[in-house]
């Protein structure tokens, strides 16, 4: 499968809708997508900075969710932007668990161009689906 993210629009907010042939590949390409969203010169982001967390939560739904809003506030509190995502999930009894490795740098103006500034990823018409051995979401930002 070579589409990874597409964006969608609605009302006043942004979002995508983001592929994968895994669980993993789907969390990865939603940060993506996000990325590609908020940042004008997306290609231009190095990966010389790497940020590392682990997040758990009750549903794989709540963890996308939870993952990009960690990443959202590295970028809004430590001007960090991400290019590369390396994700691991884990089901634990009811418990789900996502380990992830992010890539990237510090914003700079000059060269990453203007950043849109995303509040979070909100719950809004979310819904992990599996459609032909591939796995889809819709995510929405607010703006």
């Amino acid at each position: 499968m070579n589409k990874k993210f597409e964006l969608i629009e609605h009302t006043a907010d942004i979002g995508i809708v983001a592929y994968g042939k895994t669980l993993e590949e789907l969390f990865a390409n939603s940060a993506l997508g996000m990325y590609n969203i908020m940042c004008e010169k997306f290609h231009n982001i190095e990966r010389i900075i790497r940020y590392e967390n682990k997040i758990q939560d009750i549903d794989y739904e709540t963890l996308l969710v939870d993952f990009l809003n960690d990443l959202l506030f590295q970028t809004s509190v430590k001007k960090l932007l991400f290019s590369e995502f390396k994700v691991e999930l884990e089901k634990d009894n009811n418990q789900r668990q996502i380990s992830f490795l992010c890539l990237g740098e510090k914003y700079d103006k000059q060269k990453h161009g203007g950043i849109l500034e995303l509040k979070a990823a909100t719950f809004h018409n979310l819904k992990i689906l599996k459609k032909d051995n591939i796995f889809q979401v819709s995510v929405i930002f607010d703006t």
